[in-house]
């Protein structure tokens, strides 16, 4: 598997991944949204996120974006075919390693009660990231749940899904 940043060349790599992947975001006919593209497309220029690309079938297999200015995960996709291998995390860690560790790292995810969504949730939690709140979301029609990495700071009681223990 290669790994590299995203260049604008690889929009139609983008689209390919967010066709595969459209379905698990609720948003089936996302690699076709205008809005999608233009994100897609601001993050390829910027240099705001990575590919995962598999030379021996040539052809993409994951995509993740992210916001310095924000700090934050904005996108991450990895095809069917793919998951499970490493993959996402690869690129995770190479998103995280491009954000600022002394600040809260923030990402939107899928609710828990949303079983598609389970194996990216693990992810986040994997890679340190906590659900400070119960608090769901509704962000373009579909409910979220912000998981958030801490700065450096070690916390004891997590439970099994990420969550620190009632303060009450």
């Amino acid at each position: 598997m290669e790994y590299r940043f995203g260049v604008p060349d690889d929009l139609a790599m983008w689209r390919e991944v967010a066709g595969d992947v459209g379905a698990v975001f609720r948003v089936p006919l996302m690699k076709d949204s205008p809005e999608f593209l233009e994100y897609a497309r601001r993050k390829l220029v910027q240099r705001d996120s990575f590919l995962a690309y598999d030379p021996l079938h040539q052809r993409p297999v994951g995509f993740v974006g992210f916001s310095k200015n924000f700090n934050r995960i904005t996108w991450l996709g990895v095809v069917s075919a793919y998951r499970m291998q490493g993959v996402g995390s690869k690129l995770l860690t190479l998103a995280l390693a491009e954000l600022n560790p002394e600040l809260a790292i923030t990402v939107k995810t899928f609710p828990a009660d949303y079983p598609p969504g389970e194996a990216a949730r693990r992810l986040y939690f994997k890679h340190g990231f906590l659900q400070l709140s119960e608090e769901i979301l509704i962000e373009e029609g579909l409910e979220v749940a912000e998981l958030t990495k801490l700065p450096s700071v070690i916390l004891g009681g997590i439970d099994h899904e990420g969550r620190l223990p009632s303060l009450c």
